[in-house]
């Protein structure tokens, strides 16, 4: 499953939020439906999604708007609501949502509203990735290198970012792999149990991905890894083993364990 097309709905009208979320699934979202909003809080913070749809009179759509927004900024939420004029409309985007929509939207029309913010969520991913867009493209042709033994990660300009015990197994792999590539399905990540199901392997894969590129941009490192949709990632870069650079000490060993732990918790919450 995609996780991009995750989408909680909330509809107070049985009816017609049951059409309009068959019609969501039959078009490859995962749909989790919910009646209320305290549902809505409780999927979203338990298990959050990229994408939220709100049926529901105003005042509950501005509530949920400005709590979930405030969440992440990079959420997709759409109102449907039988908005009475200009000003609602515009109350209801300046409190969060994405997109106004009437009652009779048919699912077609919905799931174009949701694809575009998913098209927007994707070209946000790539801005993250590479934050320095100015930057002479050749500079993402030059090597990167995993050195003290794969515990740190060297950029092209000498930057260092100190590995966790995932980050290095799966930079590990892409340096091993001849197309520089890694499925979610192939990757293991060391403290995950082998009865663990696909859907929380693939889980702690993004969940470490998202963290390691925050961390790099951190460092001011513009990290290369791509996601391959449906698939896994990639390092769009040269990438090889260091055998003679050393500079990770017990500290940052210690740093890494921390992340290492943090990752778990995303993962399994």
């Amino acid at each position: 499953m995609n996780n991009t097309l995750d989408v909680i709905f909330l509809g107070y009208d049985d009816a017609r939020h049951a059409r309009l979320a068959e019609a969501l699934s039959h078009l490859g979202f995962n749909v989790r439906r919910c009646n209320d909003l305290a549902k809505v809080y409780e999927r979203y913070f338990r298990r959050p999604c990229p994408l939220i749809v709100l049926e529901a009179p105003l005042p509950d759509i501005h509530n949920a708007a400005v709590r979930l927004r405030a969440a992440d900024r990079g959420l997709g939420i759409v109102a449907i609501s039988p908005f009475p004029d200009a000003e609602s409309r515009i109350r209801t985007l300046l409190c969060g949502a994405d997109a106004c929509l009437p009652p009779d939207v048919t699912g077609l029309e919905l799931a174009a509203a949701l694809q575009a913010l998913v098209r927007r969520a994707a070209i946000q991913e790539s801005a993250d990735v590479f934050p320095e867009a100015h930057a002479p493209m050749e500079a993402a042709q030059e090597t990167w290198r995993l050195a003290n033994k794969g515990w740190t990660l060297v950029s092209p300009d000498g930057r260092t970012l100190g590995l966790t015990t995932g980050e290095r197994d799966f930079l590990s792999r892409l340096v091993d792999s001849p197309d520089r590539k890694v499925s979610r399905d192939a990757f293991h990540a060391d403290g995950a149990d082998e009865t663990d199901s696909g859907i929380t392997r693939r889980r702690f894969v993004d969940v470490m991905i998202s963290r390691l590129r925050r961390k790099a941009a951190a460092h001011h490192m513009a990290l290369p890894i791509r996601a391959v949709h449906g698939w896994g990632y990639m390092f769009a870069a040269d990438i090889a083993f260091d055998l003679e650079f050393r500079a990770v000490g017990e500290e940052s060993r210690m740093e890494a364990l921390d992340d290492w732990r943090r990752e778990m918790a995303d993962a399994s919450s």
